[in-house]
């Protein structure tokens, strides 16, 4: 029995969200970062952590947002696709009930 290619759509859409996650960084990084940064100029233990962090986060979102790349061009859902829609609950079977209960009973 030939199986095919199995799709996983939550890989493409946590590495969409990843993606959207690292440019809200960068837009925050280019846009508010260093009014951030100036209130942590009064201690230089701050403004060095802040500085490390800053730079940690910079080297680690360039190669992260290469993975989600990637795994987006290697998880893309086929747009051919049918979609089917399972009910959530499936009404259950009326059962007739028990002898000792009555028609009647609540």
């Amino acid at each position: 029995m030939k199986r095919g290619r199995v799709r996983y759509p939550l890989r493409y859409r946590r590495a969409r969200t990843l993606l959207f996650a690292i440019g809200l960084f960068w837009v925050w990084l280019w846009l508010g970062s260093a009014a951030s940064m100036e209130g942590l100029y009064h201690s230089p233990v701050h403004a060095a952590l802040a500085v490390y962090a800053l730079a940690v986060a910079v080297l680690v979102s360039i190669p992260s947002a290469l993975l989600g790349v990637i795994t987006m061009i290697l998880t893309h859902p086929r747009r051919s696709a049918v979609v089917v829609a399972l009910p959530l609950m499936r009404p259950r079977p009326v059962e007739r009930p028990h002898w000792w209960y009555g028609e009647k009973a609540s």
